[in-house]
């Protein structure tokens, strides 16, 4: 804006003295060698903020491109938290179907051990049984040969 200001009044003085022909004094001679400096002064400005300009458009394409960039990283993040909270859900489902597979197992260890001590004390009742009936056939076995003894007299 100061730099287009500058340009118009430089115009609009030097534009009058065009016009005015061949008779410029040393005045305005002298007036003409300020406005060409100040023009001079006017377009190093305009350079200068041209170069300024340029600088702050790369740093803001730069700082575009970081941004896109973050965007993707953080698409990419959400990404894998989706995928990472999938796979927590899926551990947690395996987690509690193991549970019930080793609940399930123990309720049948649980009931196997009844019956084992279950069998194990009818073996015991069987096997005292079998123990009764054996001294039973001594006795009988002993009584059966007291009796042969006696007839065969």
């Amino acid at each position: 804006m100061k730099q287009i200001l500058i340009l118009t009044c430089t115009i609009a003085l030097v534009l009058p003295i065009a016009l005015t022909g061949c008779n410029i004094g040393a005045e305005q001679k002298a007036e003409l060698e300020n406005l060409k400096a100040a023009l001079a002064k006017t377009e190093s400005e305009r350079d200068d903020l041209k170069a300024r300009i340029n600088i702050v458009t790369q740093t803001r394409d730069k700082l575009q491109k970081q941004l896109t960039e973050l965007a993707g990283s953080s698409d990419q993040l959400q990404k894998q938290v989706g995928d990472l909270t999938t796979s927590r859900d899926t551990l947690q489902n395996q987690v509690e179907e193991l549970i019930q597979s080793r609940d399930a197992a123990v309720a049948k260890a649980q009931s196997a051990q009844e019956r084992f001590d279950k069998l194990e004390t009818q073996l015991q009742i069987e096997t005292q049984k079998v123990h009764q009936l054996e001294s039973q056939l001594k006795l009988i076995q002993t009584a059966i040969a007291e009796l042969q003894d006696k007839v065969n007299l």
